[in-house]
């Protein structure tokens, strides 16, 4: 059993949230809400609004079950709380993964409209989920007015990354995404021409390679190194 007292110890004992200021702290704390979900339930499906904030407490997560070249399984015990769903914040779309209860689970979930309401308010606030996005993708994730300032390769590997790392990291040398959720103005402001361009220049040096509905991630620490930006000083 889970009880409020609990979740809070493990928030405030966690590195993320006990670096935020008395404000987003006061915030999530007082705008989360406990969900239980019973085994095989979903927590949010690929192509559902923006799912907003959660944190895992307890239990485990199956991410995209159904397609196995996908998945994955953040545990609560590993990582507690994990937080998940930041991305979409950054990319301002319906969410791109399956996110299935493997276990009992408990989360705690921030919706996405007072999320991105409270950040209109207070855009200094924003950095604070770059470090935790840029955590799990492993480079300095830039401002969000500016990432279409990025030069194109390095927005559309930052993308890629977005995509394959924002669940944090998985072992294994191939990671896949689909194709269909690279479509981001917010992450990319390209064309499709240009992206399929830019997609065909890493695929001949076998940084990724593309099926017709997937994208397979070769070598992510390439992708990295490219998605590192130049863009500096940055603080909303």
């Amino acid at each position: 059993m889970t009880n409020g007292a609990q979740w809070h110890s493990w928030l405030i004992n966690d590195r993320w949230f006990r670096d935020l200021p008395a404000l987003l702290q006061d915030s999530l704390l007082t705008g989360m809400r406990q969900r239980r979900v019973t085994p095989g339930k979903s927590i949010f499906l690929r192509g559902e609004p923006a799912p907003g904030l959660y944190a895992l407490l307890t239990g485990s997560l199956r991410i995209n079950p159904g397609r196995p070249q996908l998945a994955r399984s953040p545990h609560a015990e590993d990582y507690r709380p994990y937080w998940f769903g930041e991305a979409s914040l950054f990319d301002d779309l319906p969410a791109t993964h399956d996110v299935i209860a493997q276990d009992a689970v408990i989360v705690l979930h921030m919706a996405d409209a007072p999320l991105k309401q409270l950040l209109a308010e207070h855009p200094t606030l924003w950095r604070h989920f770059r470090i935790l996005l840029g955590s799990k993708l492993g480079i300095e994730v830039p401002a969000v007015q500016d990432i279409t300032l990025l030069p194109t390769q390095e927005r559309v590997a930052f993308r890629l990354l977005m995509l394959a790392e924002a669940y944090g990291g998985v072992d294994g040398s191939l990671r896949s995404v689909m194709r269909g959720d690279m479509a981001s103005t917010r992450c990319l402001g390209l064309t499709s021409e240009v992206v399929e361009r830019v997609l065909t220049y890493f695929e001949e040096r076998q940084i990724v390679r593309r099926d017709h509905d997937r994208i397979d991630i070769l070598d992510t620490d390439w992708l990295r190194d490219a998605a590192l930006h130049r863009l500096t000083g940055a603080e909303a």
